[in-house]
């Protein structure tokens, strides 16, 4: 409503002052008697009290979160874990963790050396399900004989990117016995191309390539079962790499094999598996020791795309690896871990040799961590 409205006028614009005059007394009067109580009674019954909004007795400020609560382990030390198998569990809802590696995969036959330092974010997004992303930066050295006899030469860039989510499907339905029900989960994998693959300098040999220059999809099933003192884990999955166009000098993902021209190229089929057993020494500081094998094998047949031209090859590792906690308590803490990945076997592939190490640092949000 229009101000002007609610004025009552004379002709020639004059207010009557002394109806003015009545209307304010009349609204003290009413403040001072019965209007104060009645305003208060109207108060109490829509208004919230102070004291309502500190409890949050109706549940109206802070929400329930009782539903997204994971399933807690009554055993489940937190530990570092094995390097190449995934753990089954998911970072409870309001929780993450910042994971930095390095492994620096050491090949003496060829005259190459890669330090991988992979940044692992992962997050727990939503009761079950978990975002991980890893992003990492490569040191390549290469000497003879990838180089010319007496020649070092070092490279510096980013990787592939790699971007999953875990869902988890069961929980540990005993963690002291191992045939019960073991913790399980489905992990979809994306590989970006993010790492260098075109435009080669022939001049550096091929070290300045940091990635295959390949989009890849993968499935994964993950495994863990805890026995108190001891955990085992297992990982396999199935990596579909699409079609790529490359030019002269591209190494492709044995490390041995080097186009001559631009070509496109065709990997097969990439099998991925790992496992690792664990034995927890001591529960509070999470230390203990593992011995964990892993190995890929890439077939002749792409299972989307074909024939493949690019080589097939395979090899096996085992890695014994040492683990600790610290801080061990808190919203914050820290694993540590150590290992060392020995050659097995390897057909078409260099032998390999590789001392790595991570430091996971934990945000335990509201639910802390996923075992006590």
């Amino acid at each position: 409503m229009d101000k002007a409205s609610t004025t009552h006028r004379l002709s020639g614009g004059k207010k009557y002052p002394w109806k003015s005059l009545f209307l304010f007394a009349s609204c003290a009067l009413f403040l001072l008697t019965g209007g104060r109580e009645a305003f208060a009674e109207d108060s109490s019954q829509d208004l919230t009290p102070p004291s309502a909004f500190e409890k949050d007795e109706n549940h109206d400020l802070v929400p329930d979160l009782l539903p997204l609560e994971p399933a807690y382990l009554p055993w489940g030390p937190n530990t570092s874990g094995p390097f190449f198998t995934g753990t089954a569990e998911v970072e409870p809802v309001g929780s993450f963790f910042l994971e930095p590696y390095w492994f620096d995969y050491l090949q003496p036959g060829i005259g190459f050396s890669s330090l991988s330092m992979p940044e692992r974010l992962s997050v727990g997004l939503i009761q079950n399900w978990e975002f991980d992303i890893s992003v990492p930066f490569v040191v390549n050295q290469g000497t003879y004989p990838t180089t010319p006899v007496g020649q070092t030469t070092n490279t510096f860039g980013m990787g592939d990117t790699l971007i999953w989510i875990k869902n988890q499907l069961t929980s540990d339905g005993d963690v002291y016995h191992f045939w019960a029900r073991p913790a399980l989960t489905v992990e979809y994998q994306f590989t970006l191309p993010t790492g260098h693959f075109l435009n080669l300098n022939p001049q550096l040999y091929g070290v300045d390539q940091t990635g295959d220059g390949t989009f890849d999809e993968g499935v994964y099933l993950i495994l863990r079962k805890h026995f108190k003192p001891f955990m085992f884990y297992l990982q396999v999955g199935d990596i579909i790499e699409n079609p790529t166009q490359v030019g002269s000098g591209f190494t492709f993902n044995n490390g041995l094999t080097v186009t001559q021209a631009p070509q496109s190229v065709v990997n097969g089929n990439l099998l991925y598996y790992a496992g690792a057993f664990e034995h927890v020494v001591n529960d509070t500081w999470g230390a203990g020791y593992l011995l964990e094998f892993f190995g890929e094998s890439q077939s002749g047949q792409s299972l989307l795309f074909g024939a493949a031209n690019a080589p097939a090859w395979s090899y096996f590792w085992l890695a014994p690896e040492v683990e600790v906690t610290w801080p061990y308590e808190g919203t914050v803490t820290v694993t540590w871990g150590a290992g060392v990945a020995l050659p097995v076997y390897q057909s078409n592939y260099p032998q390999t040799y590789t001392p790595m190490g991570t430091v996971t640092i934990y945000y335990n949000g509201p639910f802390g961590y996923r075992g006590e």
